[in-house]
């Protein structure tokens, strides 16, 4: 092997691992732009490299394992050794729907909710606005500050989301790990009677226990928000959702676990 084999074997090996430097990266379920966006990668947030390729990489999210393809144009490449000094800080997120970042280039970026702005230090950039180390948490505060937020399949931004995405994010920025879709979701946690649930807690939907199809977090006993066209505030029953404006229902109550 010569010395130019060398350098490629190095370069080859410094695309192992990767941070979003972008406020957010569209994760595809096969390569290309034009496929279906199967979730997203938020500022900060790191990711391991499966398979790399000329123009995409197949890559694995630190926090959920979700796999997906990303276009290499996006992505910054990091080493073993910034992953994991990156993932063995405190995770601090974003509260602050008008939250931004400065760069090295004194460029403003504005970020969604839930960016880990503890990445800031590490890609030279400052955070202002509001953050979980320094406002009290409160998940209904939190869920709240997503509401109208467009529906948005494979979404997990305050700018487009769908449902597990939200409550995945939501629980993320409460330091609750929770996996990417709402079958994998309904997998964890314990199951709780709906007289005995809590506010936070997530209800499920579908046809059956086996087919869980929608996602949604508790406010009360009788109200739920969750992603149906929109961030929107419903009410549930024993039976499932009521639509708020037209009264009727519009999913089918499965079960309700906490976490």
């Amino acid at each position: 092997m010569g010395l130019y084999d060398n350098y490629l074997n190095l370069n080859y090996n410094m695309k192992d691992y990767g941070i979003c430097q972008l406020s957010v990266i569209p994760v595809r379920k096969s390569p290309g732009s034009n496929n279906e966006m199967v979730t997203q990668i938020l500022y900060g947030e790191t990711f391991s490299v499966i398979k790399y390729e000329e123009k995409w990489s197949k890559i694995s999210n630190q926090f959920d394992n979700y796999h997906g393809w990303i276009n290499n144009s996006q992505i910054r490449f990091i080493n073993k050794k910034e992953y994991e000094f990156l993932n063995s800080n405190k995770s601090i997120y974003s509260l602050d729907i008008l939250g931004y970042i400065i760069n090295d280039k004194q460029e403003k970026i504005y970020l969604p909710l839930g960016s880990l702005v503890s990445s800031c230090d590490f890609l030279k950039t400052k955070f202002i606005g509001k953050k979980t180390n320094n406002i009290k948490k409160n998940i209904i505060k939190t869920l709240k500050l997503y509401l109208n937020s467009p529906y948005l399949w494979g979404g997990r931004t305050n700018y487009g989301i769908d449902c597990s995405g939200f409550s995945q994010i939501v629980y993320k920025i409460q330091n609750i790990k929770i996996k990417r879709d709402a079958n994998q979701q309904a997998l964890q946690g314990n199951i709780v009677k709906r007289k005995d649930c809590s506010k936070g807690d997530l209800a499920f939907f579908g046809d059956t226990k086996k087919k869980i199809t929608h996602v949604g977090v508790l406010l009360s006993l009788n109200k739920i928000i969750h992603a149906y066209g929109k961030i929107r505030i419903d009410r549930i029953n024993n039976e499932g959702i009521i639509n708020s404006e037209t009264k009727k229902m519009t999913h089918k109550l499965i079960e309700i676990r906490t976490y």
